[in-house]
């Protein structure tokens, strides 16, 4: 809930419809103030506005520009505004300005929302539809081991040099610093997007950092990664969708979608593709690395080296223990906000009758305790807020929309039950693999 100080003024959200409740004079002063207030709560995936009159005494022609703006800003997004309780006096100042016949009106805020809810929960959305891109298949080129970031044996020089510049899409588990000594220590979650850098240092402070392409070229940053892994080609397909109710559409459940879709249309379907994910976030939950990689791994000592381990059992005899160096979130975060993630999914039934099960076994972990799931998904998304709506169904434009008009916020690992309210996925199905 955020508080404005010319007034009593709040904004809530009922469902997917943002109410603002105001009390008091919306004047020049107040109607700035009110503006703020209520464009710093909306998020792009939002359509639905009411604005609750019924403590509103006094509005000046500066009030009605207020609305004027506000209509013109939903009008993009094909959204609603509605004012509910609006008193006499208000009421002839609206009549006046002909507003009310554009803005919808109702007695109540009760009212208002009965009719709104249902347009902002996207129900008439279509709850999923693919696009054929054409292009022929990726390849998915990898350096280091997932398995051995989490399962051992995992040394310094596991953690190699990103060559610069980075480009395109990569996700993976690295850090930047002045120079390789200084980022070893430090690797934690990774994601690279059309060239920036977003890292989060495993320092114990879970605080990101971003590092745009420009600085990473110029040299003075070394960008290390102990996994790393990206697509050379371009996305074959597309799917947009919209969750079909309040709850939101798990990123499992669009996995899920996608490889059921790959495995229906694609002959060559490898049971491994890419994906590229833009969204308005339900929830997102993580698990991100919190401290240092080697520390842990040197205090877990040199039991159990010599055991056999297999990407189908989880952690072997001495490895690392997960709780050490993972910080796990299954609390529902960003509500709204716009979700940049990058990733690749792994259908292990089907990849291994495609690829060398050893290949696979580097891009592939499972962590002790998860439920389980014929897929595997590794994923990283970083949260923007404050981003111009952008119509769904336009991906990376939308990204280059984010990235630059939008406000960076947060970086983490996605676990898959990460939920969105709507979302636009590039889609790659992996026809190689390839070590760098």
């Amino acid at each position: 809930m955020h508080h404005c100080d010319f007034m009593d003024c709040t904004v809530t959200r009922e469902g997917n419809v943002i109410v603002l409740s105001a009390f008091g004079r919306l004047d020049g002063f107040g109607a700035e103030k009110a503006d703020d207030l209520l464009r710093s709560s909306l998020h792009e995936g939002d359509r639905a506005v009411v604005i609750d009159m019924s403590g509103v005494d006094f509005m000046s022609s500066a009030g009605l520009r207020f609305f004027q703006s506000l209509y013109i800003t939903m009008k993009e997004r094909n959204g609603r505004v509605a004012v509910a309780g609006v008193g006499e006096y208000v009421h002839k100042i609206f009549a006046m300005g002909g507003f009310l016949r554009v803005i919808e009106e109702y007695p109540d805020l009760a009212a208002a929302l009965a009719d709104l809810q249902p347009t902002g929960a996207g129900a008439e959305e279509a709850s999923g539809v693919f696009t054929d891109l054409g292009g022929a298949g990726a390849i998915l080129r990898y350096a280091g081991s997932l398995r051995a970031v989490y399962a051992g044996p995992f040394s310094e020089q596991e953690i190699t040099a990103v060559p610069v510049p980075v480009g395109g899409y990569m996700v993976g588990v690295g850090a930047a610093a002045p120079d390789m000594e200084a980022a070893a220590p430090l690797v934690g979650e990774m994601l690279c997007i059309g060239g920036t850098a977003y890292t989060m240092p495993a320092d114990g402070n879970l605080t990101p950092d971003y590092i745009l392409p420009e600085h990473l070229e110029a040299g003075h940053i070394t960008l290390a990664s102990a996994f790393r892994a990206g697509i050379d080609g371009r996305f074959s397909a597309q799917l947009t969708l919209a969750a079909d109710g309040p709850d939101g559409i798990a990123l499992q459940e669009i996995a899920e979608k996608i490889a059921g879709h790959l495995s229906e249309t694609d002959p060559g379907y490898t049971g491994i593709f890419s994906f590229l994910l833009r969204g308005a976030a339900r929830g997102v939950c993580s698990a991100d690395i919190r401290s240092s990689l080697l520390e842990a791994h040197r205090a877990s000592g040199d039991a159990g080296k010599a055991q056999p381990h297999s990407m189908y059992f989880g952690m072997r005899p001495g490895a690392l223990a997960a709780e050490r160096v993972i910080a796990t979130d299954i609390e529902p975060r960003y509500d709204g906000e716009t979700l940049i993630a990058f990733g690749y999914v792994i259908d292990r039934a089907r990849a291994e009758s495609v690829f060398d099960p050893a290949v696979l076994e580097a891009l592939f972990y499972t962590r002790p305790g998860a439920p389980a799931s014929s897929l595997f998904i590794y994923a990283s998304g970083a949260v923007y807020t404050r981003v111009p709506f952008v119509e769904p169904g336009v991906l990376e434009e939308g990204v280059v929309t984010a990235l630059k008009e939008g406000e960076f916020s947060a970086l983490h690992h996605l676990l898959p039950i990460t939920k969105l309210r709507s979302a636009t996925v590039g889609i790659a199905p992996v026809t190689r693999i390839e070590r760098v």
